[in-house]
């Protein structure tokens, strides 16, 4: 006769040890996948920033100076059109004043034939040096042209921090917590930063924040920042004979 015992089914403990066992294989497995996407996610933003750079200078050496921005608010905002005044030549915003004005909101990425949003659906934000994206019947900028956009490894700026202040164009996708971003399908804000860092990054400024990425919530930072450097520009420019 075979034993009762040898029929019996696992015990409580036993199923709970085997769901813990299976529990850590899981995680094992989807942690990792989890990881794969938003480094997959980061890749496909980054390789289009550097296509928006490389249209940023196409568009200079084919018109003689940069795109404004398309505004967030006012005329017809998130169009993906630039928001320039033809009267005067000037972007429609301008913000500060001499070397240093500029003109920020979104990229105008139907005016650089590109596509409208990062990975995670919301707008790039783009900023320019006013002086550098003037046209007919304004003077264009030259060799000679002034003032510079700052890129910082933090909010502070200090001058150890920063990594250029000769940046003529900064372009921002706010990462995958998107905060203050434009989201493209609703055209409105999202949620506002939180972190120092990221809310220099939508105060649309001079000075722009690029960091290693930090998942801590009071130093929150996920932004992807380019920025296309003065002397990049001019020598495209020359080569294209806009310039000198």
């Amino acid at each position: 006769m075979i034993p009762r015992h040898a029929h019996a089914g696992f015990t409580l403990l036993e199923l709970a040890v085997a769901m813990f066992i299976i529990a850590l294989l899981l995680g094992s497995i989807l942690v990792p996948l989890t990881t794969q996407v938003e480094q997959r996610q980061i890749s496909d933003t980054q390789k289009a920033m550097e296509e928006i750079r490389d249209a940023l200078l196409g568009f200079a050496a084919t018109n003689g100076y940069l795109p404004c921005p398309d505004l967030q608010a006012g005329g017809i905002p998130n169009d993906g059109n630039e928001d320039v005044d033809a009267a005067t030549g000037f972007c429609t915003t301008i913000t500060g004043a001499g070397a240093n004005a500029l003109s920020a909101g979104n990229l105008p990425w139907s005016t650089l034939g590109l596509g409208n949003q990062d990975t995670w659906g919301n707008r790039f934000r783009y900023t320019v040096l006013e002086t550098y994206a003037r046209r007919a019947p304004a003077t264009p900028f030259t060799l000679s042209t002034g003032g510079g956009l700052r890129v910082c490894d933090s909010a502070a700026c200090t001058a150890t921090g920063v990594l250029t202040s000769t940046a003529v164009a900064v372009v921002i996708s706010h990462g995958n917590n998107g905060r203050s971003a434009i989201n493209a399908l609703t055209n409105a804000a999202n949620v506002a930063a939180t972190s120092t860092d990221e809310l220099e990054n939508a105060d649309n400024d001079r000075d722009a924040v690029s960091r290693t990425r930090s998942n801590v919530s009071a130093t929150e930072f996920d932004d992807i920042v380019i920025w296309l450097p003065k002397f990049t520009l001019n020598n495209r420019m020359v080569t294209a004979a806009k310039l000198p």
